[in-house]
């Protein structure tokens, strides 16, 4: 019979009398009668009935699937149902969906919230979601023993004194294991600034001219497409200007509009502060768009397109780490890296404890009228466990992975893949791929990085090892040129940059700003409403013809959001800041 994980069951809750008018039940019903083949005693052949802890249940999940699928359309799919019993029915979540699925009382069972922590005070305050505590209390031991700290906020912070959401990106620390490229930034092609010279750089205005002359050198692609250094998307909101620009600070994003400071820790509201770092990211774009290297599709595109145009070798400056050039199109030395000089901080260049992860930012929930509550904490208990997390990082023990000599590695068409930079089994590990590998790690409160048991990360190819056996020819040859030979790859590089004092490095990761309590319904509508307002206005101020029109369209910009009762929302948030200060000392 199949060899079911299950975990003790508690009694059932209570549905709370706030639930949301006419949450009905999403799941699939139970696939009763099912027979199984099994051996006898004598090793014959007999059909037996599934025992009920065996029935195959589906749950509905809204997440970061990449695309509508069953589970059982791939082989990681297929083992979770192999070891739960659970099938998953998988779609894709947008803001706008799942706004539209709450307000008709039709949930998913298992959410992953982008909008937040909108979208997270108003399901828990409309009864809509699951309070996990009872569950997790009687069972729940890979979930309490790795995330303690995550499970306290969103108890204690978030939920007063209920536990609704798994908070995800939850962080180990790991300094003697760089990572491979970084994180986000601003990633240049290689090939293109190693032409010209290598240049030093002392600042972004330096970098800038830097970019011109790339721009100059390669104008248009060999398919006829015209170049641009900088260019960036809309789907994601404001992600491109907040990110790249305020990170490269030593700065981080929270929610309604505010960014945190990693070097101060202080609170930085985006909109409002007219010196702010979140004005300055503007006016740095705005340069680029004057000298002509910044892409104008970058207010009309999403972000698969620009994907596609890193690829394509259209756009020289990714804004991440995962955005890189085809080398078959572009180039065997056509990486991306953070070049020194133009900006004094490198976002991640080490996995640094976050032991709050991203707080209700991609955070999992289960719906209230999900019909198997336990059966979905149970699948979230057993992708936190070392053997879950590694199946859907990794692959399948023995197909994908195995232990060799007594340690584990990479084995069959996954090693292939992997040493060969995805040339050889082409997409094998690619969420879409019928190997599914990936696909489900979003349901995962911990990181990829973080290790198992057995010393190792969950994602093997996170180790050192793995990452040697990645090296690219442009890895190597801009490790050579910033390492002086001593570094293997760009992650050593930079790690030597940092200590030749060319770049910093953030060694700690701030909670206080994760700390901060919910603002009212009020406030978050205003904070929302000024959002909408910059994404509407974002390609009004990075197009600004010189200076002085930059400076008109900002103050008319910082004129609108505060006739939206901004201050008064601003307040509220200050307030709650100056109590995560305090809070913060209960998690020390």
């Amino acid at each position: 019979m199949r060899n079911t994980k299950l975990w003790k069951k508690t009694t059932a809750i209570l549905m709370c009398a706030a639930m949301l008018t006419g949450l009905c039940a999403c799941s699939k019903g139970a696939e009763t009668g099912s027979s199984e083949t099994v051996a006898d005693s004598n090793g014959a052949k007999t059909e037996q009935a599934a025992e009920s802890e065996d029935e195959v249940i589906t749950l509905t999940v809204m997440g970061e699937v990449g695309n509508d699928c069953i589970s059982t359309d791939d082989a990681i799919g297929r083992k979770i149902k192999e070891e739960l019993g659970i099938v998953l029915e998988c779609t894709m979540v947008t803001n706008d969906k799942l706004k539209v699925m709450a307000a008709g009382g039709d949930l998913p069972d298992i959410i992953q919230l982008h909008e937040a922590p909108t979208m997270a005070k108003s399901l828990i305050d409309a009864g809509a979601l699951y309070p996990m505590d009872e569950w997790l209390e009687n069972n729940g031991e890979n979930i309490k023993t790795k995330i303690p700290d995550g499970l306290k906020w969103s108890k204690d912070v978030l939920g007063g004194g209920q536990t609704y959401v798994l908070p995800v990106a939850i962080e180990v620390t790991d300094k003697e294991n760089p990572k491979k490229n970084g994180f986000v930034g601003f990633f240049t092609r290689w090939d293109c600034y190693k032409e010209l010279g290598c240049p030093e750089i002392t600042s972004e205005d330096e970098y800038l001219d830097v970019l011109k002359q790339m721009v100059d050198a390669h104008p248009e692609t060999e398919d006829g497409k015209k170049v641009y250094a900088l260019s960036g998307w809309t789907d994601w909101g404001l992600w491109p200007y907040k990110i790249s620009y305020p990170f490269s600070f030593g700065y981080e994003n929270l929610d309604n509009n505010q960014l945190f400071s990693h070097v101060t820790g202080e609170l930085e509201d985006m909109f409002t502060k007219e010196d702010g770092i979140f004005w300055k990211s503007l006016s740095f774009f705005n340069k680029a768009y004057r000298m002509g290297i910044m892409d104008p599709e970058a207010f009309t595109m999403k972000n698969a397109q620009y994907h596609s145009k890193v690829s394509n070798g259209e756009i020289l400056v990714a804004a991440d780490n995962w955005d890189t050039p085809d080398v078959a199109i572009c180039g065997e030395n056509a990486g991306m890296y953070v070049l020194p000089g133009a900006f004094p901080y490198i976002a991640g260049i080490y996995p640094l404890e976050s032991r709050l992860g991203y707080t209700t930012t991609n955070a999992i929930c289960i719906s209230a009228n999900c019909k198997y509550p336990e059966k979905a904490m149970e699948l979230l208990e057993y992708l936190n466990s070392d053997e879950g997390s590694r199946l859907v990082r990794t692959g399948i023990q023995g197909e994908d992975w195995d232990i060799v000599d007594g340690k584990p590695e990479l084995i069959g068409k996954r090693l292939d893949n992997f040493v060969s930079n995805n040339t050889q089994e082409k997409d094998y590990a690619d969420k879409a791929s019928p190997q599914g590998i990936g696909k489900y790690s979003w349901m995962c409160s911990i990181q990829a990085i973080n290790p198992t048991a057995d010393g190792y990360p969950n994602d093997l190819t996170n180790s050192k090892e793995y990452t040697m056996l990645s090296v690219s020819a442009a890895d190597k040859d801009f490790s050579d040129y910033y390492g002086a030979g001593k570094a293997q790859y760009p992650g050593e590089a930079y790690v030597q940059l940092v200590e030749e004092g060319k770049m910093k490095s953030l060694d700690a990761n701030l909670i206080t700003g994760k700390l901060m309590e919910p603002v009212s319904d009020d406030a978050v509508k205003i904070f929302s409403k000024a959002d909408e307002y910059f994404q509407a206005n974002i390609a009004k101020i990075i197009t600004c013809e010189d200076e002085a029109a930059f400076e008109a369209q900002k103050q008319k910009m910082i004129s609108d959001v505060l006739a939206m009762g901004y201050e008064k929302a601003l307040a509220e948030v200050q307030e709650q800041f100056e109590k995560a200060k305090e809070m913060e000392k209960q998690f020390q």
